[in-house]
């Protein structure tokens, strides 16, 4: 008989009913000291001809399962006769090659190939063997079992049952190998593949059975609770059926299956359902990005009470007319700043009603940085509710007229002074000075002036010392210097034209 003509042998036998295994066994001493020797020796010899002596099929079977010299417990398995012992040893010798050898001797030949291929690494002597092996449920036990990959892969290529591959895809704990069994053309049970869908934790496996699911229920329900986002999106691009959609996106308890499923509606209806009843911010947001409707924008913006929501419908008005209204009445600033920022939001005129009429100072400026005219910020300064505002416009008028008209003015005398320190038209600056609007005002207005004539002349007749000591800094004539430092009221004006005669 070859190697592996055993094998050849056919495994269907009818079972017999085992007896228990009887734990009340007399064993005789040289029975016992045959096993010690066989197990303890250091002669191998002599350990083969102690394990070759013993006769108690009880001693052999604990040898069979227990010894590790491999010789020895293989005399020991060929010593049993009895077929429950048999069995004993095939299901729970430690050693594959006992478990081989004993169903071997039951008849159990898959089962004797199955423990040779899984407990080996691949090789041409093991293939050999593997090639014999038929049996699917043989098949299933080495794909779930086998230490080499190779093996078990090979095991599922061969099974064609769909109630074998039913058990390996649930059993396995190679998710490769469940993999590979979802993918077999013999198993298209949708009922079971929609249970690993949702029972399966590994992602790829849970894709290729969703991958041969048809039945749009099936596929909604498995998203209904799905946790993993890839997984959610092969779903959703398998159903069509657009109320099972809808169905999904209203009442899935998981804001995550809602959120995805967000990009795929088209429906406006259905988005503004979403947008204005959701009870996840980020949902109502997602929904809100694809309205056009202003009137549902509007309802979002006036009733949603999560910011960053109302500043997703913000960002999608496109009517100026909507946006400087929002502007300028929301109660949000976060919001009233979206408006201005509006891309949609493009007209100085509208930026300009924003300026003149907030009553938010951070509005009013933002809008502001969008004037670029000087009759714009002339206007501000005019009309604008904020005080603030009107003095921010300064920096960008130049129109003499409008400066002169805000020095004469003198509402607010600093203002007046930043205003004042914008005009150098001598003539207008001695205008301004002979108004006596205020001390400062004077002060500044003569420091400017360089004519020489108006500046002796306020030298001579101005009753405030300030405003005289202003025109002796720029006085260039001696003799006049010389007659201020000795006729001078203020001793302080004095002095400054005496410094300046020593320059």
């Amino acid at each position: 008989m070859g190697l592996f003509d055993r094998f050849k042998k056919n495994d269907k036998k009818e079972k017999k009913e085992r007896q228990p295994i009887s734990t009340d066994v007399k064993i005789e001493e040289d029975q016992l000291l045959l096993q010690k020797i066989a197990t303890t020796s250091k002669d191998r010899y002599e350990r083969a001809a102690a394990a070759d002596q013993i006769t108690n099929e009880y001693v052999a079977l604990d040898m069979s399962k227990n010894v590790k010299d491999r010789a020895i417990r293989l005399i020991a398995v060929n010593k049993l006769k009895d077929e429950n012992l048999l069995w004993d040893a095939a299901e729970n010798s430690k050693f594959f090659d006992v478990r081989s050898f004993a169903y071997e001797r039951l008849g159990e030949n898959n089962k004797s190939i199955a423990e040779i291929v899984i407990n080996t690494k691949k090789n041409p002597h093991v293939d050999d063997i593997f090639e014999k092996v038929a049996d699917e449920e043989t098949l299933k036990w080495i794909a779930i079992e086998a230490v080499d990959k190779r093996y078990r892969n090979e095991a599922v290529s061969k099974i064609e049952s769909p109630e074998v591959l039913k058990d390996l895809i649930f059993e396995a704990k190679d998710n490769d190998i469940k993999n590979a069994a979802i993918n077999k053309n013999a198993f298209d049970d949708e009922e079971i593949l929609q249970k690993v869908a949702i029972s399966e934790k590994d992602e790829r496996v849970k894709i290729s059975a969703i991958n041969k699911i048809s039945d749009d229920e099936k596929l909604a329900a498995i998203a209904q609770n799905e946790e993993n986002a890839k997984v959610r999106s092969v779903i959703f691009e398998k159903i069509d059926d657009e109320n099972i959609l809808k169905n999904i996106v209203l009442n899935s308890e998981k804001s995550d299956v809602r959120l995805d499923l967000v990009p795929q509606l088209d429906n406006p209806d259905l988005l503004a359902q979403i947008a204005l009843n959701d009870s996840d911010k980020i949902v109502r947001s997602e929904a809100a990005k694809k309205i056009e409707d202003e009137d549902v924008l509007l309802e979002v913006i006036k009733n949603d009470d999560d910011r960053f929501v109302r500043q997703i419908a913000v960002n999608n008005i496109k009517s100026p007319e909507i946006l400087v209204n929002i502007a300028l009445n929301d109660d949000d600033q976060f919001v009233r700043n979206h408006a201005i920022k509006n891309s949609n939001l493009t007209d100085e005129k509208d930026y300009l009603e924003i300026v003149i009429n907030s009553t938010h100072e951070d509005v009013a400026m933002e809008a502001m940085k969008n004037i670029t005219e000087e009759k714009s910020f002339i206007k501000i300064l005019n009309e604008a509710k904020l005080d603030n505002i009107r003095k921010a416009t300064l920096d960008d008028i130049d129109d003499l007229e409008t400066l002169i008209k805000i020095v004469l003015a003198n509402k607010d005398e600093e203002f007046s002074l930043r205003a004042l320190n914008k005009i150098n038209v001598e003539s207008c600056l001695i205008k301004i000075y002979e108004q006596g609007i205020s001390e400062n005002i004077s002060v500044r207005a003569v420091s400017k002036v360089r004519n020489q004539k108006f500046l002796t002349n306020v030298v001579k007749n101005e009753p405030q010392w300030r405003v005289r000591e202003a025109a002796v800094k720029h006085i260039v004539s001696n003799k006049v210097l010389k007659e201020v430092s000795l006729n001078d009221d203020s001793e302080y004006v004095r002095n400054v034209a005496k410094k300046r005669l020593k320059l």
